[in-house]
């Protein structure tokens, strides 16, 4: 046949009848004497190096090619008649032939290599991967004559390696959780998300059983998990809670898919887990958002509601503190009244407060008066386990800040430390006078803050503390160490924004198991020369007679007003709505000199009467009056900045201090 091309004692050591292909001689070239068992297992082997998926090539040791196998033609690209005779460096790229001729070297001298890897060429080009083992050819003197080589490819393996490190890479550089484990729940492979996740190093948790991170009442729930992949099902995005090595449980999201051995059978589960704590967080936050954005919707209509009314009450109670014929009795019983009425006005702009919709708008105020009237609204809040106590520094403390926002930090101070005693404690407010050195940093301040006097306010808990990891946190939005439905993570946020707004700084001290104290800074403010006081603001009397028309649908309130007005000089109109004013106003040509007007009022709004009383009499001004505040009033677009705006109730040196302005600006305004 003429493609074998053995050297002599290589045909020696197969046996005369068989070639290096497997394949017999022709009849008239076989031997006639009888087959001896050593040409039958030279035959078996034969078949063997011809069936073999390796390459199975033999050369002389000079390099020259002297047997090539089915195998080698799969895995190089050249048949037999190509390459026997032909030197074995065809195979092999330039600058690799020293390290052939190295390993012939070898091979002469009696050695073995064993799963040599090195790069060998294709026919068409192409270079690739391959592991070889040579062992020497001896003849039958035992001089060795050439080398046996089994050259086997590892394209495909090379591939596959990559293919698993990337992998590898991708499952250890990603944020989310990534473990395998067996259907019965032992942990295979755990990665590095998987360990900042649940505190557990791959060493600690490998072997162990994936029910260590299941809360006690969820075990059944993984079980049920495990027999789904076990039957072939993918769980995808499945919520749950798993637990930390510190005990804390957090929410995740699960999504799992069966593992396959080679036959196909499922031997285990593949588990992605998400951290969704931040994210159930924010929902949560979002809809306690929700909540109390109705909750301040419904509390700012109780309070507009409740003010019409109370204003009517304080309104008739002066009236009747005007009798001098009034019992001393009498009068003290009517002194009592108006105290209710005015503590009954206090409340209601804590309520606006509460429901942000107060006026915001700074003013210098005495910490210390501030904190105090704000006390027995906190101790309502918190219930009887937790005791507030003031220490207040003598001597007033003037700041510049708006009053609603400093009752909406000490109220979200305040419920941080109730929520902190559990059990219940003692909560400590306390005012100073804190000096600042020059160049002094807080340790919540990456800058120094100016030197000089500070009104300090401080709110003390005897509770779990903070612990240090959260601390350069607990300001972040939506932050929370509550657990969900106790927080909403914005509390801590707001009261900087608020300090923040003021000029001022925050110091956190806390130590876990003793509790926290959170320290507000305050610039001092110059004394005013008018020292703020609680109740009406000082009136100026109308010094000027003129026509006013008073809009309001409430009959009370009208009325206190009307006799309010004419009291004091003023010849005065009443309408109960919008309509009835503009008819009114036709009737005597628009002869009035101002419009007190309220804002939210049945069938035509106060708007939409402001918009047609402009229209028809443009020089007529006009005072809004409501039971909203102004910010809630712009915020709805009823009323402008510039306009003038009485927040009931009104005091009656207010209410007519107003109008006088009005009255003076028409006066200017004609001239």
């Amino acid at each position: 046949m003429g493609v074998c091309r053995p050297a002599p004692g290589f045909i020696h050591s197969v046996g005369p009848s068989l070639c290096c292909r497997g394949a017999r001689l022709p009849a008239s070239d076989r031997p006639s004497h009888p087959v001896s068992a050593a040409d039958l297992t030279a035959a078996r082997l034969a078949a063997i190096v011809e069936s073999s998926d390796d390459a199975i090539v033999s050369k002389a040791l000079d390099g020259t090619v002297l047997s090539w196998n089915a195998a080698a033609e799969r895995i190089f690209g050249y048949s037999a008649e190509e390459m026997v005779g032909s030197p074995v460096y065809t195979l092999i790229p330039p600058d690799l032939h020293g390290d052939e001729r190295e390993i012939l070297s070898r091979i002469s001298r009696g050695e073995h290599i064993a799963h040599f890897e090195t790069i060998r060429r294709h026919k068409n080009g192409s270079l690739f991967p391959i592991e070889l083992s040579i062992s020497p050819i001896r003849d039958d003197s035992g001089s060795i004559i050439g080398a046996s080589s089994i050259k086997r490819d590892l394209s495909e393996r090379k591939r596959a390696l990559q293919t698993s490190a990337r992998l590898a890479s991708i499952v250890e550089s990603s944020d989310d959780a990534i473990i395998s484990k067996t259907l019965e729940g032992t942990v295979l492979t755990w990665n590095a998300a998987a360990e900042r996740m649940y505190g557990y190093p791959a060493q600690e948790i490998i072997g162990r059983s994936i029910y260590d991170l299941v809360p006690t009442d969820l075990q059944t729930e993984e079980q049920t998990i495990l027999q789904r992949v076990g039957r072939g099902e993918h769980v995808a995005h499945y919520e749950t809670r798993r637990c930390r090595k510190d005990g804390t449980q957090i929410d995740i999201s699960l999504t799992l898919s069966p593992i396959r051995d080679e036959s196909g059978r499922i031997t285990g589960a593949s588990s992605i887990q998400r951290d969704i704590s931040d994210r159930r967080r924010a929902e949560e936050a979002l809809r306690q958002a929700a909540k109390m954005e109705a909750i301040g919707v419904l509390a700012g209509g109780l309070a507009h509601d409740f003010n019409n009314q109370l204003y009517a009450v304080s309104g008739f109670a002066h009236f009747i503190g005007r009798d001098p014929g009034l019992s001393p009795a009498t009068r003290q019983d009517l002194i009592e009244l108006q105290k209710v009425a005015e503590r009954m006005a206090s409340l209601t702009r804590q309520l606006l407060a509460f429901a942000r919709q107060q006026v915001l708008s700074p003013e210098i105020l005495d910490l210390n008066l501030a904190v105090e009237e704000t006390l027995p609204m906190l101790r309502r809040l918190l219930g009887s386990n937790t005791a507030v106590e003031l220490s207040l520094a003598p001597g007033p403390k003037w700041v510049r800040v708006d009053r609603a926002q400093l009752v909406q930090v000490l109220l979200n101070l305040v419920i941080n430390a109730r929520d902190a005693m559990p059990e219940g404690g003692a909560i400590e407010v306390r005012t100073t006078t804190h000096e600042v050195r020059p160049g002094r940093v807080l340790d919540r301040m990456k800058a120094p803050v100016e030197a000089g006097a500070y009104a300090e306010l401080s709110v003390s808990d005897t509770g779990s503390g903070i612990a240090a990891q959260h601390l350069p946190h607990i300001f972040e939005p939506f932050y929370t160490t509550k657990e969900v439905g106790l927080g909403t993570g914005l509390g801590l946020a707001t009261v900087e924004g608020i300090v923040a707004q003021s000029g001022g700084y925050i110091q956190v001290d806390s130590k876990v198991g003793q509790g926290t104290s959170i320290r507000i800074l305050l610039p001092f403010a110059p004394e005013p020369t008018v020292k703020p006081r609680s109740g009406p603001l000082p009136g100026v009397k109308a010094k000027s007679r003129g026509r006013i028309l008073v809009v309001e649908d409430e009959d009370p309130v009208r009325a206190v007003v009307l006799r309010t007005l004419k009291d004091s000089g003023y010849d005065v109109l009443g309408a109960s709505s919008g309509n009835q004013a503009l008819k009114q106003l036709e009737e005597i040509g628009g002869a009035v000199n101002v419009v007190l007007s309220d804002v939210v009022m049945p069938g035509m709004s106060g708007r939409q009467f402001a918009a047609e009383l402009s229209r028809r009499y443009h020089q007529i001004p006009i005072v809004w009056m409501s039971g909203h505040s102004r910010e809630a009033e712009l915020q709805r677009g009823q009323v402008t900045a510039d306009e003038p705006f009485l927040h009931k109730p009104v005091p009656p040196e207010l209410l007519l201090d107003t109008v006088a302005q009005a009255m003076k600006r028409l006066t200017e305004t004609r001239g």
